[in-house]
């Protein structure tokens, strides 16, 4: 099992198989003034290959800040079934989205630290800056 992406967004749902995303792919936040309150999403697609199927697993995506503060965190678990007519050995594609409301402080470096069955297995690095 590995993580195939995780994106920063502004907004992300997971309908059926598919993924929706508004505002995805950013890695700066500006705010005139703090603190703030910043909603924001994470879009994260993990690829299950066919021997991980049927079994639990377990994510935790977690916001931190680069002194190791937790921002935010989202916890849950997810099994794949094999599907009826899936030839053997077809990887497939679990996908999350994670909508989260932040409180920042001021600006600085912050991270997504996506971890799945206890191993931290992707991250995403953004900036909080102040705008003039």
């Amino acid at each position: 099992m590995e993580a195939d992406f995780l994106i920063l967004a502004d907004a992300a749902q997971v309908q059926g198989d598919k993924l929706y995303m508004l505002g995805g792919g950013w890695s700066v936040v500006w705010a005139r003034q703090f603190p703030v309150a910043h909603p924001m999403a994470v879009a994260i697609g993990v690829l299950v290959s066919w021997q991980e199927t049927n079994q639990r697993h377990q994510f935790r995506l977690e916001i931190l800040s680069a002194d190791g503060e937790s921002k935010a965190n989202v916890e849950g678990e997810f099994e794949m079934g094999r599907p009826p007519g899936l030839p053997a050995g077809v990887a497939q594609r679990m996908m999350i989205a994670a909508n989260l409301a932040l409180q920042l402080e001021g600006p600085g470096e912050f991270e997504a630290v996506l971890s799945l069955d206890g191993a931290v297995s992707k991250r995403a690095s953004f900036s909080v800056v102040k705008r003039q």
